[in-house]
């Protein structure tokens, strides 16, 4: 057993300051399938880069018994077949091949005695049956060994994800740090990749995908808003236990709001019982044992402010990681009983077909999951709908004045300052602001370039949008993409209360079950 060993860690962003963390220590065992969950901008990715090595902590230390690699990286020669791209993820195997090659056209004593080195080394990364190794990977993730001989630029992205992903669990002695894997992998592909993983022996994973999580965790790390836990289970075991917890300490906290409000009534009445008693005194017989009474009295009424501020020192450390409870709100306008029809539209790009004979009628307050694997036609049909694209054959019906707004996979705004972007938009600032806040990201984000934003405040960005603008439906094409869970409640929240008239792509499995009326597979 390894552990990997974070001891009073503190990081921060200079410029514009941010504390991500002051004085972590975890421990974590590396034969644990740990996921990360916490809102966006907690630090979840600033954590596995520390661990990686790729940033350096402020202050305290990081002890790790093994290597790690970190996914997300580049691989090589992208224009090269998947099999030597995979295998150049795992270790240099061609370069040391050919230096062995060259090597013993040498001949000579001292290049023999280095080809020994490197054969040692070439071994000790299983070169002799890498192959192998990666055709048995290739299956257990799903693949067929086909994939291993196309060129791995013309993969998509799910593909290309957990080609590399096999790489992970292949290098020798290497503990895999991944980080949102799941971001753009179809449902088909999140379960495979979850089941994958579920028979790996350990590696920290951060993700947002419930589903995904349930999968393939059996211990959950989350950063919450006053610490950081780690708890045994998957996904769903760590939220029951988070909800328990936190319906336990509501109990507690109206329990202890009413006594101290009895408490306070008990010491406010004695209180004024002993200056009563003090006014008795002019003019009484007895002035000295009516003090004493007012005294007494006295005493009683701070033993009961005593005992009212220890409750209200309980108090304080009940709830402190419940996230603040704001709700978001959908601006809907009125729309008819049928806002858009799709009548046998046809769509090539190039010579390739993308949809055949395709129908959609879209009526009000219809919210309709769009399904299918990665290039399908998903995203192209959206492109259809708004006119981006030509169709070859059928009809897009859409009245001009039924108003929709887009969210996009990949967010619009890349560059620059979010209020240049409002304002040349003509966005209500304040609004905006408001809902970006209910989303849990701060009013600094304002003052700091986009470039520095994580993806899912910008997700956030994209989607604040859609809930400030009046109009008759929503396109959002994978809006989950890095939003954190808790908005993921939030959003799920949202649309169920005002019920909006929306198409969505999506490919979390939870989601989809919760909010879509219809699923319409590709």
């Amino acid at each position: 057993m390894s552990n990997i060993i974070i001891d009073s860690v503190d990081y921060y962003y200079d410029s514009p300051y941010a504390e991500v963390f002051s004085c972590l220590s975890i421990e974590i065992d590396t034969s644990w399938k740990t996921g990360i969950v916490g809102r966006n901008g907690r630090g979840k990715t600033t954590l596995l880069k520390l661990i990686a090595g790729e940033i350096n902590a402020v202050k305290g230390d990081i002890h790790i018994s093994e290597d790690v690699f970190y996914y997300p990286f580049k691989p090589g020669n992208v224009n090269d077949i998947t099999l030597n791209v995979i295998k150049s993820s795992i270790a240099p195997f061609s370069l040391w091949e050919k230096e062995m090659e060259e090597l013993i056209k040498k001949g000579d004593s001292e290049s023999l005695s280095k080809y020994g080195e490197i054969v040692e080394i070439y071994e000790k990364h299983n070169g002799y049956n890498i192959n192998s190794k990666i055709e048995k990977e290739i299956e257990r993730i799903g693949f067929n060994h086909d994939i291993l001989y196309r060129n791995f630029n013309t993969l998509s992205g799910g593909e290309q994800t957990r080609a590399l992903i096999i790489s992970l669990f292949l290098r020798v002695n290497t503990f895999p740090l991944i980080d949102e894997p799941t971001n753009h992998l179809d449902m088909i592909g999140r379960k495979m990749l979850g089941e994958y993983l579920s028979n790996k022996k350990g590696f920290i994973l951060v993700s947002h995908d419930r589903y995904f999580l349930d999968l393939c965790t059996d211990h959950i790390i989350s950063i919450n808003r006053n610490d950081i836990r780690i708890n045994k289970g998957n996904f769903s075991k760590w939220k029951n236990s988070i909800d328990m917890e936190e319906e336990f300490e509501r109990r507690k906290n109206e329990n202890l709001k009413r006594e101290i409000k009895s408490l306070k009534h008990a010491a406010d009445q004695r209180k004024r019982w002993s200056f009563r008693k003090e006014k008795e005194k002019k003019g009484a017989a007895d002035s000295g044992a009516i003090g004493h009474k007012s005294a007494k009295l006295m005493k009683r009424a701070l033993n009961i402010e005593k005992r009212m501020k220890g409750k209200i020192e309980d108090k304080k450390i009940l709830l402190m990681n419940k996230e603040k409870e704001r709700k978001l709100k959908l601006d809907r306008i009125k729309s008819p009983d049928t806002i858009l029809i799709i009548n046998k539209i046809n769509i090539n790009l190039g010579e390739k077909c993308i949809l055949s004979n395709f129908s959609l009628c879209l009526e009000k307050g219809e919210r309709i999951a769009i399904a299918g694997e990665n290039g399908t036609g998903k995203t192209t049909l959206f492109n259809a709908i708004c006119g981006d694209i030509k169709i070859n054959k059928g009809d897009i019906y859409c009245p001009n004045y039924i108003n929709y707004i887009r969210a996009y996979q990949i967010p619009k705004w890349q560059k620059g300052y979010l209020n240049d972007y409002l304002c040349s938009g003509d966005v209500n600032i304040n609004l905006f602001r408001n809902i970006m806040g209910v989303l849990g990201v701060g009013g600094e984000i304002f003052d700091r370039p986009l470039e520095t934003f994580s993806m899912g405040e910008r997700k956030k960005v994209d989607l604040c949008r859609s809930f400030i603008s009046p109009v008759n439906f929503l396109l959002w094409d994978e809006p989950l993409n890095y939003i954190d869970l808790f908005s993921r409640q939030q959003i799920e929240d949202v649309i169920l209360k005002y019920k909006p008239t929306m198409i969505f792509i999506e490919h979390d499995k939870y989601f989809i079950e919760k909010v879509a009326t219809r699923i319409v597979n590709l």
